[in-house]
């Protein structure tokens, strides 16, 4: 289990931080099963102190996506909230998305097609968040 970790070079919205608005990108490659957990787990502990608001995790390059592969997944979903960190999927492989369906764990993340596609997502919460941020009472 091998783990590319990468920033956009593009931040998702343009702010006084934009450095802050760049997501960390996590793509494992290979099987995330039993064996290879514990080396997924400590990449992507690696992508965790890196990340400053958001961490996509990228399954595309995932060839099979096991049980313990899921339940690794939803300590990375815990440990990222807890840290603060928006954490969204990337489960275009056919393998990766059909696993997190069969065990009726989709609904439990935020499930993009594309680094793309959850990029822009993240890029209209933030920029709504930003916005809500600077018209507060009393400032507008």
């Amino acid at each position: 289990m091998h783990i590319h970790i990468y920033c956009l070079d593009r931040p998702l919205i343009e702010s006084f931080d934009s450095m802050a608005c760049q997501p960390t990108v996590a793509a494992p490659v290979g099987d995330l099963d039993a064996p290879a957990v514990p080396d997924f787990l400590k990449g992507i502990d690696r992508a965790i102190g890196r990340a400053l608001r958001t961490l996509i995790v990228d399954l595309s390059g995932v060839g099979f996506l096991s049980i313990s592969g899921v339940q690794a997944l939803v300590d990375v979903r815990d440990r990222a909230t807890c840290t603060g960190l928006a954490m969204l999927l990337v489960t275009d492989a056919p393998t990766s998305g059909h696993t997190l369906r069969a065990t009726g764990m989709t609904p439990h993340f935020d499930c993009f097609p594309s680094v793309r596609a959850a990029a822009e997502a993240r890029r209209g919460e933030l920029a709504a968040h930003f916005h809500l941020e600077s018209v507060r009472p009393g400032t507008a």
